[in-house]
């Protein structure tokens, strides 16, 4: 729906337990993601733990209804939503990548509040729960290839926001801070320059959805 593609979503600032909430571009839902990838991030340690068969069936059977409802998202691995989200995981708290998402559809008004699971994929794959190295996963080549695709897709005003400099710093209104950053992050010969560090893919798992009609 245009102009419904700007949601809000939450984390937990670790130091303080405060919330911090932002409004990110919502980029669509994820295609075929392989089923074994969502259990990784629906079920994590808890699938080593099960020993009862049923459970097992259960739980991939639960995974197959996710791989069309993930939620694509980007953001700059730099960005305190990242090390608000990791500072949970190395601390080994449950649930340390659950956030909230409010979408709001203002023509029909209506209200989604989604609860689910946050992911971030770098150049290697999805992030691990420490520092920016990445998960030994079976499913790397897909997302590093997805991160990739959206990449590409990006306009060139977004691609550019991958270079400037810290985010959080003290406002400059000068033209100085932004010398270095290539126009619309393209090289002279005017392609796009391969995908930085600095960009990561951000999936939200939804585990929970509620509605309202206004």
């Amino acid at each position: 729906v245009r102009g419904s593609n700007y949601v809000q979503i939450s984390t937990i600032d670790y130091e303080t337990m405060e919330p911090r909430c932002r409004t990110v571009v919502f980029r669509g839902f994820m295609k075929g993601v392989p089923f074994g990838a969502v259990e990784e991030v629906l079920v994590g340690d808890k699938q080593e733990q099960q020993d009862d068969d049923d459970d097992k069936a259960s739980s991939s059977s639960s995974s197959e209804k996710y791989t069309d409802c993930v939620m694509k998202m980007i953001t700059d691995l730099r960005s305190n939503k990242v090390s608000e989200v990791e500072s949970f995981q190395t601390t080994g708290k449950k649930n340390g990548n659950t956030v909230e998402m409010v979408w709001w559809f203002p023509k029909s008004s209506e209200q989604y509040r989604i609860r689910g699971k946050l992911q971030f994929i770098g150049n290697g794959g999805p992030l691990t729960n420490n520092d920016d190295a990445t998960r030994s996963s079976n499913h790397n080549d897909y997302f590093v290839g997805e991160r990739k695709q959206q990449w590409g897709n990006l306009s060139d005003m977004a691609r550019e926001q991958f270079y400037w400099d810290l985010p959080g710093i003290p406002y400059c209104s000068l033209k100085g801070h932004e010398q270095g950053v290539p126009p619309g992050g393209r090289d002279e010969e005017g392609k796009v320059l391969p995908v930085p560090d600095s960009f990561l893919l951000m999936l939200l798992y939804p585990t929970k959805i509620d509605y309202l009609k206004l």
